[in-house]
């Protein structure tokens, strides 16, 4: 999994760190909302942050779980257009946070992080695009194997019987993902726990066939860095 932090060489690391503000951020609060004016870009030093979008009906999608070494709100922060997202601290976090005269100084006079920075946002544009393409082709089972194939390779860890996601999701949130009810996943679920694919462990979900996941989606040869949560 590619994140943008990892990617920088020693120098730029501890340039970026010295150019933002440290902050901290309890679970629940909103770094920013849907449709504000572009001020903040944050690094995620430790904790999680969930991006989300409200549909036409008012119902919450949730598109991206960022995680340590990752950006957030970057998207239209270089331009005059409003969010397009709204940041939500799921977990409790320590981040980096500069200003957005700040960071465009930053990439204008240093290439390395501007063509990392670039590389970087092509990727999770690519990844996006991936998740959408398996909502609409593959309906609503797509969108729940995809996801879990998603935060597999986002937040899995090796596991006797296969691949344990370590983050807590619940029905609801996984739900959110896909653009369902809690209901459906319930019942998606349960097949899947039924046909031996998956189980929980202390509440965490254990993928024991990804293969399963995969064969439905028929994932071809695409790079693990675009399906990524």
């Amino acid at each position: 999994m590619v994140r943008f932090f990892e990617q920088l060489s020693a120098e730029n690391k501890q340039l970026m760190l010295s150019k933002g503000t440290k902050i901290k951020a309890q679970s629940g609060f909103v770094l920013f909302s849907e449709g504000d004016a572009p001020k903040y870009m944050y690094l995620v030093l430790s904790g999680l942050i969930r991006l989300s979008k409200m549909t036409s009906d008012g119902k919450e999608f949730s598109l991206s779980l960022l995680q340590k070494d990752e950006l957030v709100g970057e998207a239209g922060l270089f331009n005059e257009l409003s969010v397009a997202v709204t940041a939500i601290v799921e977990e409790d976090s320590e981040l980096i946070r500069y200003d957005r005269s700040v960071i465009e100084k930053l990439f204008i006079e240093n290439g390395e992080l501007a063509v990392t920075f670039m590389k970087w946002s092509a990727i999770q544009n690519q990844s996006t695009q991936s998740k959408f393409r398996d909502l609409i082709l593959c309906g609503k089972k797509g969108g729940l194997y995809s996801t879990l194939i998603r935060f597999s390779n986002s937040y899995g860890k090796e596991h006797d019987e296969g691949i344990f996601i370590n983050v807590n999701l619940t029905n609801v949130e996984i739900a959110n993902y896909i653009g369902t009810t809690r209901e459906g996943v319930n019942r998606m679920m349960n097949e899947l726990k039924k046909e031996g694919i998956i189980f929980y462990e202390n509440n965490h979900i254990v993928i024991r066939n990804i293969q399963y996941l995969k064969d439905f989606l028929q994932c071809g040869d695409c790079p693990v860095e675009i399906c990524t949560i």
